[in-house]
């Protein structure tokens, strides 16, 4: 559907909607139904960007109903009828599309030659209503190319991640591979000198394995700081563009750099796993996630709203609130409305962790 933005952008054509009792003498009562006449359609109009594809029709036929009750006292009804072409080309693509235009124009043009019987009117309300309808076609067509062009996005960015770890797992290979042989040589070979009574050779070999040791555990820090680097304000974008090319809303309020610096590694796999969860069980399109911290713990809300009544907590959930909790965290969510809470202790500075090491 339309973002909000645009959606409260498109209602600017209801100006037209006033014109003709602008233009003529009208009653006050008069302007009272056109006013409420106006309330109602704006109130389904909102529903309408809700409503899942079942419930829309309704809705649809409700702003039908409403122009059509209004036409006898205003002409300006055919703004009305613009919305409904509008939703028709949105919704619907070839044949359905050309059938479903055609009797609403063949509906609109009886009620407006019943009512108000003007040719240059007839003529004005076919253009207005046909014109919006293509304007609705490339609508749904524009939002499908970006929906396709997100989704596209988002896959090169997981198989670079995918090609990433690839790249990691295999220097690994190599660096411990030939780390452990060298260390399993060195062990040996000091306990071959401590069976000879030679305590200096084997003094000798375990120094060195030492030195060996903490050179391969140097290069293994080297070989993952990249991944590392790659934390949560690469992983929390990528979930976002799933989540949209799914037509989703989402909404971040937090600073994504400060979070993933003050984010164990854990909560990646913990924020993976309620992404897929929404887009496995939830029946929202909207998630709002905001992060805050009070100088002691990290806290991070996601909420959407799917409606919820009742959540069993499986394999998955219980995993998040055992990850958090072994970090001295803790996990919880609420229902109504559908709310997940994480949090975490932060993180000590770079210096103290340096020192600790």
């Amino acid at each position: 559907m339309q973002t909000n933005a645009m959606r409260r952008g498109y209602l600017v054509y209801l100006g037209f909607y006033f014109l003709p009792p602008l233009l003529q003498p009208t009653a006050l009562w008069h302007w009272a139904i056109l006013t409420l006449a106006l309330g109602a359609f704006l109130f389904i109009y909102q529903k309408l960007d809700q409503a899942n594809p079942q419930q829309r029709w309704w809705w649809l036929a409700g702003l039908w109903a409403i122009a059509s009750a209004v036409t006898p006292l205003n002409s300006g009804s055919m703004a009305m009828f613009a919305y409904l072409s509008f939703f028709l080309g949105f919704w619907l693509s070839g044949a359905r599309f050309a059938a479903a235009i055609m009797l609403l124009l063949l509906w609109q043009a009886a009620l407006l030659w019943l009512w108000h019987p003007t040719l240059w009117l007839q003529a004005y309300a076919v253009i207005v209503a046909v014109g919006v309808g293509v304007t609705g076609i490339v609508e749904r067509m524009r939002l499908q190319h970006q929906q396709a062009q997100q989704r596209s996005d988002a896959e090169l960015q997981l198989m670079a991640r995918q090609l990433e770890r690839e790249r990691i797992a295999r220097d690994l290979h190599d660096l411990l591979g030939h780390s452990l042989a060298s260390i399993a040589l060195k062990a040996e070979l000091a306990e071959v000198w401590l069976a000879q009574q030679q305590p200096q050779a084997a003094r000798q070999q375990l120094a060195e394995l030492q030195q060996l040791a903490r050179h391969s555990l140097q290069q293994v820090r080297q070989t993952i700081s990249g991944y590392r680097q790659q934390g949560l304000d690469v992983l929390l974008p990528e979930l976002l563009a799933l989540l949209r090319s799914n037509g989703w809303t989402c909404l971040v309020d937090a600073d994504l750099t400060t979070l993933a610096a003050q984010s164990p590694p854990e909560l990646e796999l913990c924020l993976t796993e309620l992404c897929t969860n929404l887009l496995k069980h939830s029946d929202g399109d909207e998630l709002y996630l905001q992060a805050s911290s009070d100088g002691h713990h990290w806290q991070l809300q996601l909420q959407d709203n799917g409606p919820c009544s009742n959540l069993l907590p499986g394999s998955g959930l219980t995993g998040i609130r055992q990850r958090l909790q072994a970090l001295g965290g803790s996990f919880s969510w609420q229902l109504e409305p559908t709310r997940f809470v994480l949090r975490w202790p932060c993180q000590q500075s770079p210096a103290i962790t340096e020192h600790a090491a």
